[in-house]
């Protein structure tokens, strides 16, 4: 993005219409995530399906742990061959893999 260009403006949105944008926009970003929930065919496909939802969030939660548990056990066993580290790294080839 150019920070000088007004991409509002090029649109061709009054004043008005522009400091309303800017502040659904703004307000939309301190919502966070829940945000997703405003959008009424996003909020139906959650709502009538939530199992895949609940999956994702499984695997993704997952794939963290094994992120925050290997970086740890690489930083403390550097220069030994570590077991339980190998097998954190295959599990999240399978993640990978299965997702």
């Amino acid at each position: 993005m150019i920070p000088e260009r007004n991409l509002m403006a090029a649109c061709g949105l009054q004043e008005k219409q522009q400091s309303k944008w800017v502040a659904d926009i703004t307000d939309m970003m301190a919502e966070g995530p829940s945000v997703v929930l405003r959008f009424e065919k996003l909020r139906k496909a959650i709502v009538a399906s939530p199992e895949p939802m609940l999956w994702f969030s499984k695997i993704r939660m997952e794939m963290e742990m094994l992120q925050l548990v290997g970086v740890s056990r690489l930083y403390k066993c550097r220069d030994v061959s570590d077991a339980i580290l190998e097998e954190i790294e295959t599990r999240q080839v399978d993640i990978t893999r299965e997702v």
